[in-house]
């Protein structure tokens, strides 16, 4: 990481509930190995977060996000397995595996190139009810203003049981039923 960088990585302020209010920056986690992309992505949102890890991205999704941006490929590796535990599959294991109501309205994206894995990640996040998105890194410019894009919206209750988990999974895949 290098030193224009490393302010980024500590706490700036104290967490916003439902949303930023008018006038101050969005809440935005970055979950990523690259500092590349991680400058590329501070210069567009510098009041951003960045984390490299998955330990220090669990640590921080104990605050409230207004986003929060996850890469799948982490240490420098690309196409790593999904059950590996430094990757961002680990992230959504942990996000789906209690309830988080903290983090329910904030705005997921998926931004790995890993195209199985970040399928797998988006399937998973909108089974358990998270607003989820797949964008892969770079493919499309900065993203839109605040809360402007459409996200499809996610199933009402947070669904129980392997049963659940499968209903929410035809929804995602199938949509809705009408």
């Amino acid at each position: 990481m290098n030193q224009s960088m490393s302010h980024f990585t500590g706490s700036r302020r104290s967490p916003q509930r439902g949303g930023s209010p008018a006038g101050l920056p969005r809440r935005i986690l970055f979950l990523d190995d690259d500092p590349t992309r991680a400058e590329t992505f501070l210069a567009d949102y510098p009041d951003a977060v960045w984390v490299p890890t998955v330990d220090e991205c669990l640590a921080r999704l104990a605050e409230t996000w207004d986003e929060v941006h996850l890469d799948h490929d982490l240490g420098g590796e690309t196409f790593v397995d999904v059950s590996r535990e430094d990757c961002g599959m680990e992230v959504v294991r942990w996000l789906c595996l209690e309830p988080r109501p903290h983090l329910l309205p904030t705005k997921f994206y998926i931004h790995s190139h890993n195209p199985r894995a970040s399928d797998l990640m988006v399937m998973q996040m909108y089974a358990a009810g998270f607003r989820v998105e797949a964008r892969p890194f770079g493919s499309g410019g900065p993203l839109p203003t605040p809360f402007a894009e459409p996200f499809r919206q996610p199933p009402p209750a947070r669904p129980r049981g392997l049963r659940g988990w499968l209903r929410g999974l035809r929804r995602y895949v199938l949509g809705a039923p009408r």
